[in-house]
């Protein structure tokens, strides 16, 4: 998501470059500065300073180290009986909400997509 590390500094001198290549693998989040990078913004913010974006941008779709929603279905396969929740906390809104949908009418599981410093009581004090 180009964040943090010494891919800032990567950007930082070579988004200002008309003759380089940007290649983006991989999904790019929400909000991230990859994202807008992708989206196609003409200026992103690092150390401080817009960083005009005049190099090419590509991107290579299908590329992720995470499972997909096919494989993350097959994991819980395994699960012997249902948990008591099941908290959908990564991923985009939308893709999380049909996610834990799918869990629920599949599995008839309780799936939950908590909002924004929701907290649950997970065990009961005795």
């Amino acid at each position: 998501m180009m964040n943090g590390g010494r891919i800032l500094h990567h950007l930082y001198n070579r988004l200002p470059r008309k003759n380089d290549t940007l290649l983006l693998v991989g999904f790019q989040a929400e909000g991230t500065r990859g994202r807008r990078i992708a989206d196609g913004s003409e200026a992103v913010k690092i150390f401080g300073q817009d960083v005009p974006i005049k190099c090419h941008v590509e991107k290579i779709d299908g590329l992720s180290a995470h499972a997909d929603q096919t494989e993350l279905l097959q994991w819980l396969e395994n699960f012997e009986k249902s948990p008591k929740y099941t908290f959908i906390v990564h991923g985009e809104e939308d893709a999380s909400n049909t996610f834990a949908s799918i869990i629920k009418s599949q599995k008839g599981w309780n799936a939950i997509v908590p909002k924004y410093l929701e907290s649950f009581e997970l065990f009961q004090n005795i």
